[in-house]
């Protein structure tokens, strides 16, 4: 296995975000939420609710453009989701 050059390395500052996904992991915060709410949507309630927390936890105060605040990271490590 070949390790890419450095130029090629990618970073993006992801703050807190893994820590509090592992707490919410935990909590079963999306799992509690889905089964909650029906839905047919590519990315699930639980998904979009654990990012609404944790927009709000980083001190962005509106809970719309929820794509903006999120574009250029790096959603697998931060949500656990691919969307």
């Amino acid at each position: 296995m070949q390790i890419p050059s450095t130029e090629e390395w990618k970073f993006t500052d992801v703050r807190f975000f893994p820590i509090f996904r592992e707490y919410a992991k935990r909590l079963n915060i999306v799992e509690t939420i889905n089964t909650m709410v029906d839905s047919n949507m590519d990315l699930s309630p639980g998904d979009a609710a654990l990012a609404m927390i944790m927009d709000t936890l980083s001190g962005r105060t509106p809970l719309y453009r929820l794509e903006e605040a999120f574009k250029g990271l790096d959603s697998e490590l931060i949500l656990g989701c691919t969307h």
